[in-house]
C-alpha cells in the first residue's frame, strides 16, 4: 500500500471519526460556537497555515475569494454545534488543497500560472455559489454537507501508460459528499448518519475520478429519504459509469426501510409497481419494440433500495442498465402518487407513506 494511499485513508478516517467524535457530545453548541469563532478557523490569513494556504493570502484575487466562501460558510453554519462547526472548517481547508492539485500546481511554495490562476478562480467562484447549501433545515433537522475531497497529479509516465500524452488531466479528482444531521444526537440520528455515510470505492492510483452527489427527497419524524448519484470516470477509458441509488431511514428505529413498512404482505403490490414502470418506460423510449422486458423491470422496481420516497409519491429509480436498455439510454425514474399505490400500502407505514385516514 502506497504513502499517499495511506494519507488519503487516514485523511478519510479523520473526517468520519471526527463526525464520531461529534456524535458523543450530543451535539452541544458552546458560547465559543459563535460566528467569530467559525471565522477564525476558516481565516487561512490570520493563522500558521500551510504553503498553498499563504499563497492564497498573497493573491489579491484569490484571497478577496476565499473570503466570499468563508463569509457564507459563516452565515451557513452560525448555529450547528461544536462537532459540526469543526467539520465544516476541515472540509474547507481540505477543499482547498484538492484544488491546488486539481489546477495543476504540485509545489504547494510556488505562485500559479495564469492558467493555473484562472483554473482557482474558477473553482473557488464555484465554492462560493454553492457554500449556500452547507447547511440545510428541512422537516425537524439541520443536515450539514460532508466531503471526502482529495487529489493526486497526473505523472507523465502515467499519462503515457494511459495513452493520454499531453491530453491527461492534472489530476484524479475525488469528491464525495453526503449528509449528517447535525444536533442532538438521537439513536435514530446516530444510526441515520451511519448507514448515508459514504466511502471511496476507488484509490487515487487506480486513475478513476469519483464523484458522489445527494438531494434530500424527504424528511420527517418518521423517515427520511436521500436519493445519491454517483459517477466514476476512468482515465482512458471510453466510457463513464454512473448509477443511483437511494438511502431511505425509519428514524423511529433507526434503520433502512424494507419492502414491509410500505407495503402489505400479499397484497401484490410487486407487479403493480412492474406493471405502472413498464407502461412509463415504454412511453419513454418508443424506439425500442416490446420494450422494456418486463423481467428486469420487476428485478429494480421491487427492490427497496432504488426507492426514493417523497411527499407525492414513491420513485421508482432505474440505473442504466437495470431496465434492459444500453448505456446511451442513461438512467429513468417512475413516481407512482401515494393515492394510486393506496390498496397496496401497510396501513402501519412512516409518513409520508401511511394512508391517510
Amino acid at each position: 500500500m502506497s504513502a499517499r494511499f495511506v494519507g488519503a485513508l487516514l485523511a478519510s478516517c479523520a473526517v468520519l471519526a471526527l463526525g464520531a467524535c461529534g456524535d458523543r457530545d450530543s451535539g452541544a453548541k458552546t458560547d465559543e460556537s459563535s460566528e467569530e469563532r467559525i471565522s477564525a478557523g476558516l481565516d487561512v490569513c490570520s493563522q500558521e497555515s500551510n504553503a498553498f494556504a499563504q499563497q492564497v493570502c498573497a493573491n489579491r484575487s484569490l484571497v478577496g475569494l476565499d473570503n466570499q466562501v468563508r463569509e457564507t460558510l459563516v452565515a451557513e453554519a452560525a448555529d450547528v454545534s461544536d462537532a459540526g462547526a469543526a467539520l465544516l472548517v476541515q472540509n474547507q481547508q481540505r477543499w482547498r488543497e484538492a484544488q491546488r492539485i486539481s489546477c495543476g500546481i504540485l509545489d504547494a511554495e510556488t505562485a500559479p500560472t495564469p492558467e493555473q490562476q484562472q483554473c482557482l478562480e474558477t473553482e473557488f467562484r464555484e465554492r462560493a455559489r454553492e457554500a449556500v447549501d452547507t447547511v440545510q433545515q428541512i422537516g425537524p433537522y439541520t443536515f450539514q454537507r460532508m466531503e471526502l475531497v482529495d487529489a493526486t497529479p497526473v505523472t507523465a509516465e502515467a499519462a503515457s501508460d494511459m495513452g493520454l500524452g499531453d491530453a491527461a488531466p492534472n489530476a484524479v479528482v475525488r469528491n464525495i459528499r453526503f449528509p449528517r444531521i447535525d444536533g442532538e444526537q438521537t439513536p435514530g440520528i446516530r444510526r441515520f448518519n451511519e448507514l448515508v455515510a459514504q466511502q471511496p470505492q476507488f484509490r487515487l492510483e487506480d486513475a478513476t475520478n469519483e464523484t458522489v452527489t445527494y438531494t434530500i427527497s424527504y424528511a420527517g419524524p418518521e423517515l427520511v429519504s436521500v436519493r445519491f448519484n454517483y459517477a466514476q470516470d476512468a482515465l482512458g477509458g471510453a466510457n463513464s459509469t454512473n448509477s443511483t441509488r437511494a438511502v431511505s431511514v425509519v428514524m423511529t428505529e433507526g434503520r433502512a426501510l424494507e419492502a414491509r413498512d410500505v407495503f402489505a404482505a400479499g397484497s401484490g403490490w410487486e407487479n403493480f409497481l412492474t406493471d405502472r414502470a413498464v407502461a412509463s418506460i415504454s412511453r419513454e423510449f418508443t424506439d425500442y419494440p416490446n420494450f422494456p422486458p418486463r423481467r428486469d423491470v420487476y428485478e429494480t422496481a421491487t427492490k427497496p433500495h432504488l426507492w426514493l420516497v417523497s411527499e407525492r409519491g414513491l420513485v421508482l429509480l432505474f440505473p442504466p442498465l437495470s431496465f434492459g436498455g444500453s448505456h446511451v439510454d442513461g438512467g429513468t425514474e417512475v413516481t407512482i402518487p401515494w393515492t394510486d399505490l393506496r390498496p397496496y400500502l401497510n396501513p402501519a407505514a412512516p409518513a409520508p407513506i401511511r394512508p391517510s385516514a
